[in-house]
């Protein structure tokens, strides 16, 4: 039930809240992020709709020194090589107004030697209804819309969209060296790769597995580079769940340098109200839905009901009956945050992006096929969130309520020091967790007259979505995929906002979507080294079975580190898609 609160004849508030801020460091994530939204999208977009969200990855490089700056077109990677100039979508010359710097070279910022670099950007508050969803299996496919088109899941697919760009470009104009990421013309002269490579070797050491169907080549992250993740807005779902912890306003830390963000312990968190939905996994509300829950034999959300009781204590009662007895967060979805609901109740399928975070802070973001061809996980160093945000809140929503999470290395797996070693790379990532005083709307006010819900006068009416990412070229006058956030599918943007039912087709996927991206990574795969997929290639249509027995067949290790993530006590309850059959 939702809290109302009345408000007398001409009340306004700011359509921001002012906040404080954590450091200057986190300002210019926002500032470079916003910057990026700025270039790619159009402004009559986002002068109509200023209270979307918008969320990006950026990388940020580091040099200690100016000597160890080096020129970026044609030089070698490592340590040092910094973007001096703009990254032009198309590759032009730079002329173009339309083709602007989204690098942030900090000489606002105190003399700083490091840049930033938006390696991924996603707008939008939209996600596909559950028949659309069920359409698409069973008639086109797999993989060509895009399911869900919130900000923070757009930015993610930028992001390994400009990854995988990034490694294919490298293998189509390499010589092989260690070390080496040939750099140009896969977004311009002014973008700098984030990757190295590390190993180019026989079979029987890739990917620290030795069997023939995987990468002879790997990647990782340079060692002066780390990632950054900013969300203008608290995800949806847990972040945005505002109980069973005390929450306290940022101060900001004017102590820290433009490069430095604060060193923050993520203490565990009491688990005292898991029944309650602490913890619990929250799916998007699907208002297309009309049928009533399917509450049933064993409603709970969350962590399992065995283990709670061991780690909540024993009170000497009859844990078998207790086991039986319905959670009341598993009863009824009236606690949940407007936009959400329990993972049992039938209003969604589709998690909540608190929910996608905290997998990610788990899992790393590059995904399971781009992972055959690197090192380790790539996981972001820091999250940055403008409205809405509580430290505590966020910290328990994206990352301490996996506690426990990290890949058992079994005995058998001990027998070999490689595979062993490799399983120990995923482990819980806790990023710092910073607010930023930087704006959206500035000026902007909403009209509170009367009785409003509390935390719903924003309004997010576009199905307009947007993603972005420095390799994209220009298909029409502005450099981002513009989407409908009704089919997930790309198409035309007219200034007037509105979307045409002629302006998609059933062929017009993003180069981002998951049909995009397996075709560009069977591509990567064939030329690091791994047989027998030439059958993948040029599929007109996939099928779920197709992608999860690729992910197998080239990911085996990390599908099987998803699979415990998918035991643990809060992740048991994760909705995973149904093949169709």
């Amino acid at each position: 039930m939702q809290h109302q609160q009345t408000h007398a004849e001409g009340s306004v508030r700011h359509a921001e809240k002012r906040r404080r801020g954590t450091c200057e460091f986190a300002n210019r994530i926002a500032r470079i992020s916003l910057d990026a939204y700025e270039h790619a999208v159009p402004l009559s977009y986002r002068e109509s709709n200023k209270q979307t969200c918008v969320a990006a990855v950026v990388a940020h490089f580091h040099s200690h020194s100016n000597d160890d700056r080096q020129k970026t077109t044609g030089s070698t990677c490592g340590d040092g090589v910094l973007p001096d100039t703009a990254f032009k979508d198309d590759g032009s010359d730079g002329d173009n107004d339309n083709d602007t710097v989204v690098a942030d070279d900090g000489n606002d910022a105190n003399k700083t030697d490091s840049r930033l670099q938006v390696m991924g950007l996603g707008v939008g508050t939209k996600f596909l209804p559950d028949a659309i969803l069920r359409e698409e299996q069973e008639e086109d496919g797999y993989g060509k819309r895009i399911r869900d088109c919130h900000a923070e899941v757009l930015a993610r697919r930028a992001f390994r969209r400009q990854l995988a760009s990034e490694i294919s470009y490298d293998l189509k104009h390499s010589g092989g060296q260690k070390g080496r990421v040939v750099e140009g013309a896969t977004a311009g002269e002014g973008y700098v790769p984030i990757l190295e490579r590390i190993e180019s070797c026989d079979h029987s050491a890739a990917n620290n597995e030795s069997l023939p169907d995987k990468p002879s080549i790997r990647y990782q992250l340079k060692s002066n580079v780390t990632l950054h993740f900013y969300a203008s807005s608290a995800p949806c779902g847990n972040a945005v769940l505002k109980k069973f912890i005390k929450m306290a306003k940022e101060k900001f830390d004017a102590s820290l340098g433009p490069d430095e963000w604060p060193n923050q312990t993520h203490e565990p968190i009491a688990a005292h109200s898991l029944r309650l939905g602490q913890f619990a996994l929250l799916v998007k509300k699907d208002g297309t839905i009309t049928c009533q829950s399917t509450t049933n034999d064993d409603p709970t959300i969350g962590p399992s009901n065995t283990q709670h009781t061991k780690e909540e204590g024993s009170t000497g009662r009859d844990t078998k009956r207790r086991k039986k007895k319905p959670w009341p967060c598993g009863e009824s979805d009236n606690w949940c945050p407007p936009s959400c609901s329990i993972t049992n109740y039938n209003k969604g399928t589709i998690h909540s992006c608190s929910d996608k975070l905290c997998r990610w802070n788990c899992l790393g973001m590059q995904g399971s096929l781009l992972m055959s061809v690197l090192d380790r996980p790539l996981h972001m160093t820091t999250l940055t969130v403008g409205r809405k945000f509580s430290r505590a809140i966020c910290q328990r929503a994206v990352c301490c309520r996996a506690d426990g999470f990290g890949a058992r290395v079994t005995g058998r797996d001990s027998d070999n020091g490689k595979i062993a070693e490799y399983l120990g790379k995923y482990k819980l990532n806790h990023p710092t967790l910073m607010e930023t005083n930087v704006y959206m709307d500035e000026a902007g006010t909403h009209d509170m007259a009367g009785v409003k819900s509390i935390g719903q006068d924003a309004t997010f009416d576009s199905n307009v979505c947007w993603v972005w990412w420095p390799e994209k070229a220009h298909d029409f006058d502005y450099a981002a995929d513009c989407l409908d956030g009704r089919t997930g599918l790309k198409i035309k943007y007219h200034d007037d906002g509105v979307v045409h039912e002629d302006d998609a087709t059933s062929t017009a996927f993003s180069e981002c979507s998951t049909f995009a991206m397996f075709e560009l990574t069977i591509d990567i795969l064939q030329r690091s080294g791994v047989p027998g997929l030439s059958a993948w290639k040029s599929q007109s249509k996939l099928s779920l079975s197709d992608i999860r027995e690729i992910k197998q067949k080239i990911s085996s290790q990390y599908e099987s580190v998803k699979s415990d993530l998918f035991r643990h006590r809060v992740f048991d309850q994760w909705s995973r898609r149904e093949v169709a059959i």
